[in-house]
């Protein structure tokens, strides 16, 4: 073969390679991209960001603008306690642009029906006050202790009916029962959905690219992380400790749950 032309293909074949490496190069130099996250056209603030990739994160400002480095193929994901939570990946047209606009999905909860049972009054003043000794955080032991005027025994001649202000405290405190049991099972509903609906929030995408695991895993791998208190965090709202705790125990649970089996 003529030297010149083997030096040519060589020259070629040198350039074609820095073109390749020098591609590669720029598909990884992270860039530091802004965005506007929203919700129906409202521009949303106290939105966390996070970038799975460098476990890296930021905060939405008031006007719902903020700004993140990122990379080609990187995940960020975006949560807020009132919205569904999203993950996106950035491409190359998102890092030629180095704008991003996200929208979320107000989280709406839908309660089931409870029934709420009797308040264990009987109506009759000198029983009630008596069973409501120890629900009465905010009085003494002596508001509802009326021996030292003689109206602790119906059979008493000392024996009255209870004034309209008593009875409304008899009532107030019977509410308040009512919506701590509420408050109680409403927890208890939200912890009993949690699993399911942290699967949701992420996303199975997520799960299986970003974390490594398998979509059969994905729940049994949430309660895995519960060793963490992952499920009263994603109660709370605490998403990015959630996020935090699935990133950390991944590979202990590949290793035990997955690669062993």
């Amino acid at each position: 073969m003529n030297k010149s032309i083997l030096s040519k293909n060589v020259a070629l074949l040198i350039l074609l390679l820095i073109c390749s490496i020098t591609g590669k190069l720029w598909a990884q130099e992270p860039v530091l991209v802004a965005g506007i996250v929203q919700s129906d056209s409202v521009k949303l603030p106290d939105i966390h960001i996070l970038n799975l990739s460098t476990r890296k994160g930021t905060v939405s400002n008031l006007e719902g603008e903020f700004a993140i480095t990122v990379s080609a193929n990187d995940t960020l994901i975006f949560s807020g306690i009132q919205f569904h939570t999203l993950g996106i990946v950035i491409d190359r047209e998102a890092l030629k642009r180095r704008v991003i606009k996200v929208e979320l999905k107000s989280r709406i909860e839908e309660l089931s029906e409870i029934e709420l049972k009797g308040h264990d009054l009987d109506g009759l003043f000198y029983i009630d006050t008596k069973r409501l000794n120890d629900s009465l955080p905010l009085m003494g032991e002596e508001a509802v202790n009326f021996s030292n005027q003689g109206y602790d025994d119906p059979t008493s001649s000392n024996y009255v009916v209870p004034s309209a202000n008593l009875v409304n405290l008899v009532s107030m405190i019977g509410k308040k029962k009512r919506v701590e049991r509420q408050k109680e099972a409403n927890l208890l509903q939200q912890k009993r959905a949690a699993t399911d609906n942290i699967r949701k929030d992420i996303g199975v995408d997520v799960f299986r690219e970003q974390l490594g695991i398998p979509p059969q895993h994905i729940e049994p791998f949430i309660r895995y992380c519960q060793k963490k208190d992952i499920i009263n965090l994603y109660v709370e709202g605490r998403i990015m400790e959630v996020i935090d705790i699935l990133i950390k125990e991944k590979d202990n649970y590949i290793r035990e749950r997955i690669q062993n089996q």
